[in-house]
């Protein structure tokens, strides 16, 4: 069931086509002229949207690729970027990896208890860099917009966490489209499956033969038990009492969004002494954490 009414399998295919169309256009997420690039971890949701990404785009002859990002972490993101690998070849999708070993000098394996010691918390560091890493291969290979795979689950944790961390300025930045304002410091990320449930995109998945990796194999080795985390597990259970809460609450973020977005317009960045990426400081976050990690 979806909408709201019980769909068939062809009839739900083209009310989620649909769905993630209608996001493009109505927050203008990806123009005719963009060269796409598609975060890609190898889970169900970015192979899901790299997928649909190429069956929208690629026929009108734009560029597609999906970029993944390789943490060093044994049996994890290289067993699922495998998994994956049959399927993309037969649809003719194009992938670039690039590892944390070769391009910073390390593995997040390997500095498990130096991330620790600094009081921090692996996913922290992991998300710092990866984020980094994306901007600065998606602008080296000239693609003008990266379509990262967050769902309406990942929106409703994100609005939840800034509000109970105090965050109202990072909450001017989430939305459909990431960011106050278009920037060229920054290769504009986009959300396509912003309104799409996890459970829509699974389905959709499903009905597509997309293959799913194990729940289990998804989930990182390292990951602790961060405020995030919680969050996300609070919510699954306040979703079995209110089913709509996710929707409430990203729907009434989409009404007050316009508002943060106004009173942070003004927000500056410097450029970052060491990289050059755009920073609120005189050193980016990545290049900080680089030094504090080597």
């Amino acid at each position: 069931m979806s909408c709201g009414r019980w769909l068939d399998k062809s009839a739900f295919i083209r009310y989620f086509e649909k769905k993630v169309s209608k996001t493009i256009r109505k927050y203008n997420l990806i123009s005719d002229k963009d060269k796409i690039a598609v975060a890609f971890s190898g889970g169900k949701d970015s192979l899901t949207l790299l997928y649909l990404l190429n069956k929208f785009y690629s026929p009108r002859g734009q560029e597609i690729i999906g970029i993944s990002i390789d943490e060093g972490i044994p049996g994890y993101r290289n067993k699922i970027l495998r998994a994956s690998k049959k399927f993309l070849k037969e649809q003719g999708i194009k992938t670039k990896i690039f590892y944390f070993k070769k391009e910073l000098g390390f593995t997040l394996k390997s500095k498990i208890k130096k991330i620790k010691k600094l009081g921090l918390s692996n996913c922290y560091v992991c998300s710092v860099m990866k984020r980094w890493l994306l901007n600065k291969k998606a602008k080296q290979l000239d693609f003008s917009v990266v379509a990262t795979a967050h769902s309406l689950d990942d929106g409703a944790e994100s609005i939840i966490l800034n509000f109970l961390k105090g965050n109202p300025e990072l909450l001017a930045k989430l939305g459909p489209s990431t960011g106050i304002a278009r920037t060229k410091a920054f290769v504009q990320r986009v959300k396509p499956f912003y309104l799409c449930s996890t459970k829509e995109i699974v389905l959709y998945a499903k009905l597509k033969k997309i293959p799913i990796p194990k729940e289990k194999e998804s989930i990182c080795p390292i990951r602790g038990l961060t405020l995030r985390i919680e969050i996300r597990n609070w919510l699954a259970d306040l979703e079995k009492k209110h089913t709509e809460i996710k929707n409430a609450i990203i729907n009434s973020f989409l009404k007050i969004m316009p508002m943060l977005k106004q009173k942070y317009k003004n927000l500056t960045f410097k450029k970052c002494k060491k990289c050059g990426s755009p920073s609120s400081h005189d050193f980016c976050k990545a290049c900080l954490l680089l030094k504090e990690l080597n």
